[in-house]
């Protein structure tokens, strides 16, 4: 996803994700096991950074993106949160953190998938484990891309949901997104259609691309980045991974 689009989604973002909170309670969980300092890799607007710093640990924040940032910034201040730690930063950049330092590190809903090559995955994975404390954890949240999910995605325009505004407007989004299976890439491209009150639209527009990843090439690059796997699941409440499983989430400690 390009710099720009992030940027451009940013006073969108939280319509659809704001309430979202049915992977709050996996990290809560396993932060209370390892305890912190946390890394959230991706953090967008702060969603998951509320309930842990809530919670009482210790939290850093990275996105690529200055617009999410400055929205983190913002939900932070609403909720008192201080002491949180948010850089602009690219998750393959983790150099910047000193080694051995993380008990937890985590890439929740998809954030993952917007590294677009394998040695961009690997580049990343990598620094997680050179970040990662001997009992620290990693935890990263991918879809799971079975046959249905991805033939009910390709080159199909969908209505994904509205959403009322206090100035008394509305938001409808939709998304349409064509899939490469040979290269494992989705282009997806977003559609922001705001209706004023007197019935004039506006429409803004944005596209970007997630590199699907399948259950057993996660398997061999955590392997291959020196992550042991403690489990995967299919399900925020650990379920085991099976055919029906609409995520695949990977827990890893540093080899």
């Amino acid at each position: 996803m390009s710099q720009s689009f992030y940027d451009a989604m940013a006073p969108w973002y939280d319509l659809e994700f704001d309430e979202f909170d049915a992977d709050v309670d996996l990290y809560r969980g396993y932060a209370e096991i390892v305890g912190s300092p946390i890394l959230e890799l991706g953090c967008g607007t702060g969603r998951l950074l509320v309930p842990l710093v809530e919670a009482g640990y210790q939290v850093t924040g990275i996105d690529s993106s200055p617009e999410m940032l400055t929205n983190a910034r913002r939900r932070l201040e609403r909720t008192g949160c201080d002491g949180v730690d948010l850089r602009q930063l690219d998750m393959r950049a983790l150099g910047v953190f000193p080694s051995s330092h993380f008990q937890m590190v985590f890439c929740a809903v998809n954030s993952f998938l917007h590294l677009e090559t394998p040695d961009d995955q690997l580049l990343t994975l990598g620094g997680v484990r050179n970040i990662l404390k001997p009992s620290g954890i990693f935890v990263v949240d991918l879809f799971h891309p079975t046959p249905s999910t991805l033939l009910e995605m390709d080159d199909r325009l969908q209505h994904d949901g509205s959403w009322a505004l206090p100035d008394g407007s509305r938001i409808d989004r939709f998304s349409q997104r064509h899939l490469s299976a040979a290269q494992q890439l989705i282009d997806t491209t977003l559609f922001f259609d705001r209706t004023s009150p007197d019935g004039m639209v506006q429409r803004s527009a944005g596209s970007y691309r997630t590199r699907y990843i399948h259950h057993f090439e996660m398997l061999a690059l955590l392997e291959a980045a020196g992550l042991e796997l403690e489990g995967v699941y299919g399900s925020y409440e650990l379920e085991p991974l099976d055919d029906q499983s609409s995520n695949m989430i990977f827990v890893c400690h540093a080899r």
